[in-house]
């Protein structure tokens, strides 16, 4: 398994490797497979549905022939049947029995030139209401009571019937014995004068009348016909037929007089039709076995062979010469294109037509251009983007701090303490003057050294002598140029969630040192620290304080991942915040 799989990718990466002309010849292979396949496929299902439709307009052929000939044989009979019960010897023989009581053989006499001249009709019986039996017999005799033919199941739909004829298989089972099926017309016979009944008259058709029609049918047709009554007997055909006869059972009662079935018995494929015939009930079925003739099978494999050679050949010719007024140019094209690979944005300069490979070219040398343009406009997008985020989250940081001082100086002034007053002025003038520092971002670090003095001196005078402050500081930072507040909103953060909530006297240390290319900016205090869970949220990011969390988004923004924050803290002990940053060029 795992060889026919390894196998496979081989052959399917041979193949997606290939050249476009092998890729060509290879695709139309497989399209002529399909299609031949496809085509095969489809000329036979439909040769077949049309040799199907064939034999279900024959077979309707057969069935309204036999329905009509049927119709024929029983309308003779009936014709036969009135011209004997309507007979003034048939009439006046009756009725002068019944009133006599005499029986004459006159009525047989009269029967037997029916029987003589109608290879259709096998025997003619006449009863009258006393039993008395008049008749015309060309096989044998059958006796019966008149008391057994008034207790049959048909001898009360007889008499509903009022003059109608019934029709039954061997007299409704009065003529059965002899081997020989009979279809029997029976009828009342009744006084003409009166409408008395004097009668009744049994004529019975011989099978042979069906069968011969049948054979005629299945010489003309190749098809073998069934005809069943009423009472679902066998009129005409074979018990062999019964198993189809059951197939066709549950859709005797459709609606329509017509219907075909298509059924394989025994390794066997059917064409079963039948008609339903509404003057008598009968059903009439024709059975036909479905086969292919031979010479007919032998001109389709012809005819498709003749055309699998021919659509082959075309396809091979076809892709070889498509392939070569493809490829060539898109090769050319191609050769030109390499440029690209190495990072050149180069437009393409090749003589091409108005075709889909100049189509190609004219597309590429447009997209080269586009993304010029866009390589443009993404590195000024870039920088005004960077240039939004800081000044966003600058302005983040800048209100609360100038609301509190604000609120510091109201309640100074209201103590009248102007000299603390002035002081806290001049240290917020310098605070603003070197943070907004004419709209720029970049300062030096004695700059941002000098912003958090002042910041302090603020916050001093604001919370007396809260905290202490010491620097360390190491004056070959001093012109270091770095992004404006950095260490402003990670001092106030110091004072207002570490000293603040220290009972000890806070302490404030800032230190700044060089380490090669880099300015390393430190800020330490003494407050009430933080856990490791508060640790791993601020390095993670998920810290909610915003002093902490603009700044780090800040130097990402700014620095991208040149530049390290580092939170080291223990839990009432205090804080240390390391930021490491690389020099700034502008």
């Amino acid at each position: 398994m795992y060889n026919k799989l390894f196998i496979l990718k081989n052959l399917k990466d041979k193949y997606l490797n290939s050249k476009i002309s092998i890729k060509i010849i290879v695709y139309f292979s497989i399209i002529f497979v399909l299609s031949t396949v496809i085509l095969t496929f489809a000329y036979k299902k439909i040769n077949s549905i049309y040799n199907i439709e064939k034999m279900k307009q024959s077979s309707v052929e057969v069935l309204e022939s036999a329905e009509t000939n049927t119709s024929m044989i029983i309308d003779n009979v009936n014709n036969v049947s009135k011209m004997i019960i309507s007979s003034d010897n048939v009439q006046n023989t009756l009725k002068k029995i019944q009133k006599e009581g005499s029986v004459d053989d006159n009525i047989s006499n009269y029967l037997i030139q029916f029987t003589n001249f109608s290879s259709n009709i096998s025997s003619i019986y006449v009863l009258d209401n006393y039993g008395n039996k008049y008749y015309s017999e060309n096989v044998f005799y059958k006796d019966f009571q008149i008391e057994k033919i008034k207790n049959s199941e048909w001898y009360n739909e007889l008499l509903e019937g009022k003059g109608k004829y019934i029709l039954r298989l061997n007299g409704g089972g009065f003529f059965e014995g002899n081997g020989n099926n009979y279809v029997s017309l029976i009828r009342e016979i009744n006084d003409i004068n009166t409408g008395e009944k004097i009668g009744l008259i049994i004529i019975n058709m011989n099978e042979n009348a069906f069968y011969n029609l049948s054979l005629k049918l299945n010489n003309q047709y190749g098809t073998r016909l069934i005809i069943k009554n009423d009472k679902d007997e066998l009129i005409t055909g074979s018990e062999a037929d019964s198993k189809i006869l059951r197939e066709i059972k549950n859709y005797n009662e459709s609606k329509s007089k017509v219907f075909f079935l298509e059924e394989r018995i025994e390794d066997k494929d059917y064409i079963i039709s039948n008609l339903k015939n509404s003057d008598y009930n009968w059903n009439l079925t024709t059975v036909a076995e479905y086969n292919q003739s031979p010479q007919q099978t032998k001109y389709t494999n012809y005819f498709l062979l003749c055309f699998s050679i021919i659509n082959f050949l075309l396809i091979i010719i076809g892709s070889i010469v498509i392939s070569k007024f493809i490829t060539m140019p898109l090769k050319k094209l191609s050769e030109s294109m390499k440029g690209i690979e190495s990072g050149e944005f180069n437009i393409v300069n090749i003589k091409t037509y108005n075709d889909e490979v100049g189509e190609l070219k004219k597309g590429y040398n447009i997209a080269i251009s586009q993304i010029n343009l866009l390589l443009d406009k993404i590195r000024k997008d870039e920088k005004i983007k960077r240039q939004n985020e800081l000044n966003l989250l600058m302005s983040q940081i800048k209100p609360h701090f100038l609301y509190n001082t604000f609120d510091t100086i109201n309640s100074l002034a209201l103590l009248g303490k102007n000299k603390t007053i002035y002081e806290m002025i001049k240290a917020l003038g310098k605070f603003y003057r070197t943070s907004l520092n004419n709209g720029k971002d970049i300062i030096t670090v004695k700059e941002e050294i000098n912003t958090v003095k002042s910041y302090l001196i603020i916050q001093k005078i604001r919370y007396e002598d809260m905290f202490e402050v010491e620097y360390d500081l190491d004056p070959r930072c001093d012109d270091f140029k770095i992004i404006k507040l950095v260490l402003q909103p990670l001092v106030e953060n110091a004072i207002y969630h570490g000293i603040r909530s220290s009972e000890d006297k806070g302490k404030i240390r800032i230190s700044t040192f060089q380490e090669q290319e880099k300015v390393i900016l430190t800020l330490e205090d003494n407050g009430i620290g933080m856990d490791e869970s508060q640790v791993r949220n601020i390095n993670e990011n998920m810290t909610t304080g915003i002093g902490v969390r603009t700044t780090k988004e800040r130097l990402r923004v700014f620095y991208g991942y040149e530049h390290e924050f580092i939170v080291e803290s223990k839990k009432d002990v205090g804080t240390k915040i390391t930021i490491k940053m690389p020099r700034v060029s502008r």
